[in-house]
């Protein structure tokens, strides 16, 4: 059984790789593009919004539906929503579709490690290998690959540069959009192949009362965590592009180089798994230095260094994932680890609903949506050590 689990794996792997291309391009492009039919960076902001809203949504369904009939199931119909907001800007520029794109939660701020989970990812890891080393290897492994792939969507950023000059601005964006619902059909159809180990499902109930208490810590951390990031990291493309002036071919450029950083910190995260004596510990002092580094990356009077600030950032989350991942779902019951991490991850998005002002934010003045989000970040990570930094 665990032989043909760990075979299976590599379907995951495939998926996680196809997803991360598709949307590591779409959540950088998706805010620029939208600035190029015109809408203002306020209107961007409150885009972000809506798309956060839904996702939270969502991913709450998706983790009880897992819990109740398996966490593969729920990875597939996940895939269906980013596959229908692709589809709909390849195909359309029509204001009201549009719009109806945020259901898709293809924005909201990109980041190598976006791709490789969706709902359901970590919940079929955790069933899947009891053994937190596993756990730990497994969720770094997705990290990895799913961030190196990110770099093949930051090579379909600066081709856009490159396609603008020959086919035009808006069409260039809409047949790399049709190139990532490709992958996310590709996607979808790796799903099939992975293996779930067999459980009990859940018939009755959302969560047990042995995950209750475990489970308000780690949803008081991301929600910190999250507002941050909704204020400095969901229109971050459109912020480098207004606050510098910069091309896309220099944003891919950028993008592509964060991508790498994040594949290579979650790769050293996989090689020193085994070495790790508090991963609490260790993930809560990187989510501190992802906040620390945003606030001088916002002041930058320079686009080179603030890129290269970001870059190192990036490294760091890398880094810092799988140890958190894995803590997360430590302390949750069997039964428990689709709805637990759903909301956890809910925690997380619905705090990032402060998306709404950061374009308003940058409005006022350019750099306050990041110093105010980085800073926000910076106390998250302490709160995450006080509540799990002695946890072997």
């Amino acid at each position: 059984m665990q032989e043909r689990t760990d075979r299976a794996f590599k379907f995951l792997v495939i998926s996680r790789a196809a997803r991360s291309v598709a949307l590591s391009f779409s959540a950088i492009s998706y805010p620029l593009y939208l600035f190029v039919l015109g809408y203002s960076l306020v209107v961007i902001g409150f885009f972000a919004f809506f798309l956060i809203l839904f996702t939270v949504f969502q991913t709450i369904l998706m983790g009880i539906l897992g819990d109740r009939f398996g966490y593969k199931y729920s990875l597939i119909i996940s895939e269906i929503f980013p596959l229908f907001s692709m589809s709909v800007l390849f195909l359309t520029t029509y204001p009201p579709l549009i719009a109806l794109t945020v259901i898709g939660g293809i924005g909201g701020g990109p980041g190598a490690i976006r791709g490789a989970f969706s709902p359901g990812t970590t919940a079929l890891i955790g069933n899947n290998w009891p053994d937190t080393n596993e756990r730990v290897k497994k969720i770094g492994i997705v990290t990895t690959i799913g961030s190196f792939f990110s770099i093949f969507g930051g090579g379909l950023v600066i081709s856009q540069n490159f396609l603008a000059h020959s086919v035009g601005e808006i069409p260039s964006y809409r047949l790399l959009f049709g190139i990532s619902a490709l992958l996310m059909i590709a996607s979808l159809i790796s799903l099939l192949f992975v293996f779930e180990r067999k459980r009990e499902m859940k018939k009755h109930g959302v969560i047990q009362k042995g995950s209750v208490r475990f489970l308000g810590k780690v949803i008081f951390s991301n929600a910190i965590n999250g507002a941050g990031i909704g204020l400095s990291m969901a229109i971050i493309s459109a912020w480098f592009h207004v606050a510098f002036g910069v091309s896309t071919l220099l944003l891919g450029i950028m993008f592509t180089g964060s991508y790498l950083s994040t594949s290579l910190g979650s790769y050293i995260s996989v090689k020193m798994a085994h070495k790790m004596k508090n991963p609490g510990r260790l993930g809560a002092y990187a989510r501190m230095l992802q906040g620390i580094l945003m606030v001088p990356l916002a002041l930058s009077p320079f686009f080179y260094l603030a890129a290269t600030l970001y870059i190192g950032r990036m490294a760091v989350a890398g880094y810092g994932t799988p140890s958190r991942s894995t803590i997360n779902i430590s302390g949750l019951k069997e039964g428990d680890l689709g709805a637990g991490t759903s909301f956890q991850a809910t925690a997380g998005r619905l705090s990032q609903l402060t998306s709404g002002t950061s374009g308003i934010l940058a409005d006022i003045y350019i750099p306050l949506p990041l110093v105010i989000g980085g800073t926000i970040q910076f106390v998250a990570g302490i709160v995450y050590l006080r509540l799990f930094g002695m946890k072997k």
